[in-house]
């Protein structure tokens, strides 16, 4: 094939590469690919001009398809700077090398010197030019695989060895006057060899851009996924989060047997901060104990923002024993700390380990519990709840219904008085009161139960209840089972809880529900 014909396919295939990124580049509206596609316009332009009208000694025309070809060389450096966002894209130091390219390119045209030094000094330049681009790819995000590095600087390499073999052809060249033209193996080796380079660097560049933009894909997701799992005021852990990473560890710990234990805590009076130093020092407290947290945490536990100033500690392979040494060294380091706003912060803390018969909401439940008693009990302290303690039949107070008025004043206001009881032993057992105590409320429970059983039933006599008999079986029933529950407490053999869970429950809220009731017809 002679070299007008070679010279023609590579400028068909330079300006399909033309067409390529430059379609890339409007697709993307990315500036860097516009001066790749402009960088590679002037390498097909600049080849042309050479080889079809710069055969003769027309300076200017020398001088323009050279410098384009330079400039192809150092587009590609420019592109990728511009890509890494360099603050000086084209720095002085490339208009220093074409203007030293004019120089020499020059003189060696108008002063009769050796006929093998413009071409010796364009690849010097080239060389030049290739290096820069290598000291750009070390300048690559640590974000892209260290093999795109190492492919971009093979292929600079191997296009640096390619001119040097070139300068060592131009210099055993034989000819006189060679041409650029001429059918040798100097002009074969340039053109293929610089057509094979082209497509390299194209390629270079576009699997650049395309890690470029995948690693901006990844951190993109990792941002969403910090916004969907991370509290954005902390930077812990949110509820999400929580919820999938504590099924995981409760199924650990079912399976292999090992502790599980959940720290919940909750800032004393915060709404106070907020109120009288606003919103912004309330952020900043919330911050500050996130840090302080975190510092007192072990590398296997993990800390969430449960919602305003609560927050929570989930700690794998922990019983409650360690639970409460590591809640009581957070609110030691909370309450201990001097905040910015020249003010002091307190914590109250609750601390439950899960038990295998328990699932989530248990443990939350439980975990809540004690810290309703932490904060219910003087605030600034740890609270547990036992492995062998019971949650209330209620979480909440009872409210009374007026669906539950009977038409008859003392029944009512008996219900009444059991109801406001009921609801004083659950404050009471939410406080973790001593047992004395407890016994106590519970014992006057019982009394104003018998009490009010018997008005009850003298009630229904006189009101003609055909089911009084039924009724009062029910009642002694409820009596008998409290005396069996009231003897196994007093042996050790029942938790107070149980015993609260039955008067509660079982006796004052389901009797009247579903027994009291059905006299309603008769009394109102």
């Amino acid at each position: 094939m002679d070299m007008q014909t070679l010279s023609f396919v590579i400028a068909v295939n330079g300006i399909a590469l033309v067409l390529l990124v430059a379609f890339m580049a409007l697709f993307r509206r990315d500036r860097g690919l516009s001066i790749y596609a402009l960088s590679f316009s002037s390498a097909v332009a600049g080849g042309l001009l050479l080889m079809y009208y710069a055969g003769g000694k027309n300076l200017l025309l020398v001088l323009i398809s050279n410098h384009m070809l330079l400039f192809y060389h150092l587009g590609m450096s420019w592109g990728l700077r511009t890509s890494l966002g360099f603050e000086r894209p084209w720095p002085h130091r490339f208009w220093a090398y074409q203007i030293a390219w004019s120089a020499i390119l020059a003189v060696s045209i108008l002063v009769p010197v050796r006929f093998f030094l413009p071409p010796l000094f364009a690849s010097v330049f080239i060389i030049i030019a290739t290096t820069e681009f290598i000291l750009c790819l070390r300048r690559l995000p640590q974000t892209l695989p260290a093999s795109i590095r190492r492919f971009g600087t093979a292929v600079a390499l191997s296009f640096i060895l390619f001119h040097i073999v070139r300068v060592i052809l131009i210099i055993n060249n034989t000819s006189p006057t060679p041409q650029l033209m001429d059918n040798n193996i100097l002009n074969t080796y340039t053109l293929m060899f610089s057509a094979f380079h082209m497509v390299l660097w194209a390629g270079v560049i576009l699997i650049i851009d395309n890690a470029m933009i995948l690693a901006q894909l990844k951190g993109q997701n990792r941002l969403l996924q910090d916004l969907a799992t991370t509290d954005a005021l902390t930077g812990l852990l949110n509820r999400h989060m929580l919820d999938e990473k504590l099924a995981v560890e409760i199924k650990r710990s079912g399976r292999y047997g090992i502790p599980l234990s959940l720290v919940m805590f909750d800032l004393d009076h915060f709404k106070q901060i907020n109120d009288t130093r606003g919103h912004q020092v309330g952020d900043e407290v919330l911050k500050c104990v996130a840090s302080i947290c975190k510092s007192q945490c072990r590398e296997p536990d993990n800390l969430f923002r449960w919602g305003g100033e609560e927050f929570l500690l989930m700690a794998p392979h922990t019983d409650l024993s360690g639970a409460v040494i590591i809640a009581e060294k957070i609110r030691q380091a909370i309450a201990s700390h001097q905040f910015q706003w020249d003010g002091s912060v307190t914590a109250s803390f609750g601390v439950a380990q899960w038990r295998p018969q328990d699932g989530c909401n248990d443990l939350f439940l439980q975990v809540d519990h004690a810290l309703y008693r932490a904060k219910n009990t003087g605030r600034n302290r740890v609270v547990s709840f036992g492995l062998n303690d019971h949650l209330p039949v209620a979480a909440i107070k009872i409210e009374w219904q007026d669906s539950w008025s009977s038409g008859n004043a003392l029944i009512d206001k008996q219900h009444r008085v059991l109801f406001d009881m009921s609801n004083n032993l659950l404050d009471l057992s939410l406080s973790q009161a001593d047992a004395l105590e407890m016994n106590s409320r519970l014992d006057e429970l019982f009394t104003h139960i018998k009490g009010h059983f018997a008005d009850e039933e003298r009630i229904l006599a006189q009101a003609g209840y055909p089911e009084l008999e039924l009724h009062a079986q029910l009642h002694s029933q409820l009596m008998e089972e409290y005396q069996y529950l009231k003897a196994l407490m007093d042996r050790g053999d029942c938790p107070p809880a149980a015993l609260f869970d039955f008067l509660v429950g079982k006796v004052v809220i389901e009797h009247i529900m579903k027994s009291d009731v059905l006299f309603f017809p008769y009394t109102r």
